[in-house]
């Protein structure tokens, strides 16, 4: 069994940062029509799918700690 494309994998095929896929993924606006292209044809390449639990995850608030 293979493991599955990471964002990180993503971002390396595409010759971007993984900040950058992120960007595309979420639909920000700041990114140049020619980088999304290429992010996207990554996204395509690599059948890169969105784990929606760990992006979850990624936006839930975090604690501070009362140190």
């Amino acid at each position: 069994m293979t493991k599955a494309p990471t964002i990180h994998d993503v971002a390396a095929a595409a010759h971007v940062s993984h900040q950058t896929v992120s960007r595309v993924l979420n639909g920000a606006t700041n990114v140049r029509p020619t980088t999304r292209a290429r992010v996207e044809h990554a996204i395509h390449a690599l059948e890169y799918v969105r784990d929606d639990q760990a992006a979850a995850l990624a936006r839930r608030p975090r604690r501070q700690s009362d140190g």
